[in-house]
């Protein structure tokens, strides 16, 4: 009697059946959680890309909008200087074309009384354009102005290589020598417009990292000295198999951080210490 129960498997199938499919709900569950925080680290990452290029880009435009406009002003000052050194060239070349006019005139020494009234009113010889562009080379070599922003020094209205403007104003030495009381250093003036537009670019930062599902508690770091910025994010993860209430907020945070180069002009530097 006792054999034929113990030979009866009906029973024993369904609960072998029941505790393979408990296992199996269970392994799911924890497989659910190891992808939720791979899943939340991978949004914590692209809000952290997100936050940082943002920043980057955003610091690259207020850099730019301010060396523009510098650029314009030194700009400015090039040209009145430059043109105060022609001036004085062209004046010097016309007392020259005078005295050589004199002489020319003295060898005839009839009508010498009628030259010399003439000569009250003698205005001084204008010079032709061969001789006025010879005087601007002459001032625009003295002042090592580079090719590419001759023209604009010498007319207003040509459009200014931002690039040679400066690396002009930023590394050569006689405009830096000529106007060092007047001026700051090209680097100086961007560190300072980046600092003073910070929340501008942390805005920006803060908007991308929380569109792209981060929380809003936000860091983010200025490298002045490598010109990078780092943005450091969190986001909170969810499971199932353990309850929320079992961790603190930051237990349950995913980090993630992300840094970004800001550009520079071509064969420009720029640091901020």
């Amino acid at each position: 009697m006792w054999s034929r129960y113990i030979k009866n498997e009906k029973g024993n199938t369904l609960l072998v059946i029941l505790g393979l499919l408990i296992g199996a709900i269970f392994i799911s569950f924890i497989f659910f959680d190891f992808f939720t925080t791979y899943a939340t680290k991978r949004v914590s990452q692209t809000s952290a890309d997100a936050a940082a290029l943002a920043a980057a880009n955003e610091i690259k435009e207020v850099y730019d909008d301010k060396l523009k406009t510098e650029i314009e002003s030194r700009m400015d000052h090039l040209r009145e200087a430059a043109n105060e050194f022609v001036e004085e060239k062209t004046g010097e070349v016309q007392e020259k074309k005078a005295e050589e006019k004199n002489k020319k005139d003295k060898k005839d020494k009839k009508d010498s009384k009628k030259k010399k009234e003439d000569k009250k009113d003698e205005q001084p010889p204008e010079l032709t354009d061969t001789e006025l562009d010879k005087v601007w080379k002459e001032v625009l070599d003295k002042m090592e102005v580079p090719k590419e922003l001759r023209s604009a020094v010498r007319y207003e209205y040509e459009e200014v290589d931002a690039n040679a403007a400066l690396k002009y104003f930023f590394k050569n030495v006689w405009y830096k020598e000529w106007f060092s009381n007047e001026i700051k250093e090209i680097n100086d003036v961007a560190c300072e417009a980046i600092i003073d537009a910070e929340p501008q670019w942390q805005e920006a930062a803060q908007y991308y990292a929380t569109k792209n599902g981060a929380d809003e508690d936000m860091e983010l770091i200025f490298k002045g000295d490598e010109f990078k910025v780092m943005a450091k994010v969190k986001r909170a993860a969810s499971f199932i198999t353990v309850g929320d209430d079992a961790f603190s907020e930051d237990e349950r945070s995913v980090y993630a951080e992300a840094e970004a180069s800001i550009k520079t002009p071509k064969d420009i530097d720029i640091k901020c210490w």
